[in-house]
């Protein structure tokens, strides 16, 4: 806070009341100066499905035809030399290891590599902006995909409704997305709950960290999945392990309910607050309501 703002009387009487509410703004909208991404744009998301089918044709037609050129050789190809022998071996062991890699790629992480791919456009398109609330290339920050629940068991190339970059400070949950900016004060964080699904068609479960906050329009869940997983932690209790580490950080700095249960009975609402009149509580929100997304 600059000092102007600290020494200005509507910033000490306008600041904590915002201070209980998540700011979820759209560029070019709600932020005409700065231009909204385009990595979730339908033209990338074909080129990105279209990479994704050549990359596992490419692993399958390689696997195929080593094994072709290793039973042709073993089978058909009487009289070959040691030297003949040791490579149809190693043809039949390359093409072992590239059929188990790409089995090994659907059943744990179909997306992997090509989220590197998202991630490195979401950067190109942060490092435009001038006022960028997380910093990609930060130790601290993580590339994460907001999925509401209704797009869970959704058939289609994209689930997201948003990629952000994420960080979790002192200061709350900020996140600097393709769409969207959200920003997270902890007054307005109600808690954090675990949650786990499994794609419609695909072969992996993916563990999101449902984030509870209060908006302007009543309390909303942010479902955040990470999605900068390497390798060697694409395997489902890794992943887990980090969906739950994420849900403890925002539960260790959230405020929200100091100032409002998250989850009051109707009937003990409704005696605090008789129906037709509105709390004297200025950061109490309107009664609990479903919202799923962003």
């Amino acid at each position: 806070m600059t000092s102007s703002q600290s020494t200005s009387p509507s910033a000490k009487t306008s600041e904590p009341m915002s201070s209980h509410f998540a700011s979820i703004q759209r560029f070019g909208s709600d932020l005409p100066e700065e231009s909204p991404g385009r990595v979730l744009h339908w033209f990338r998301q074909v080129v990105t499905l279209l990479a994704i089918t050549a990359f596992h044709a490419t692993l399958s037609f390689s696997a195929l035809a080593m094994i072709l050129i290793a039973i042709r050789g073993f089978f058909f190809a009487p009289g070959l030399s040691l030297i003949g022998m040791l490579g149809l071996a190693a043809t039949a062991i390359a093409a072992v290891t590239v059929g188990a890699f790409q089995t090994l790629i659907v059943t744990r992480y179909e997306e992997y590599p090509f989220h590197w791919l998202l991630a490195r456009r979401l950067r190109r398109v942060i490092a435009k902006r001038r006022h960028a609330i997380v910093e990609p290339r930060d130790a601290s920050s993580r590339f994460c995909e907001v999925v509401p629940k209704d797009r869970w068991k959704l058939l289609r190339m994209e689930t997201a409704a948003d990629l952000v970059y994420l960080r979790i400070d002192e200061d709350g949950v900020w996140m600097e997305g393709d769409r969207q900016r959200y920003h997270f004060p902890p007054k307005c964080i109600l808690g954090a709950m675990p949650q786990s699904f499994s794609p419609a068609g695909g072969w992996t479960q993916l563990h999101a960290a449902m984030i509870y906050v209060r908006t302007v329009n009543g309390p909303e869940e942010i479902p955040v999945i990470y999605r900068d997983f390497s390798f060697a932690e694409m395997g489902s209790g890794e992943r887990r392990r980090q969906r739950d580490q994420m849900v403890e950080a925002v539960c260790e700095i959230a405020r929200g309910s100091e100032y409002e249960p998250i989850s009051m009975p109707e009937d003990v609402r409704e005696l605090a607050e008789p129906a037709g009149t509105d709390s004297l509580n200025p950061y109490a929100p309107p009664r609990m309501v479903s919202h799923t997304g962003a």
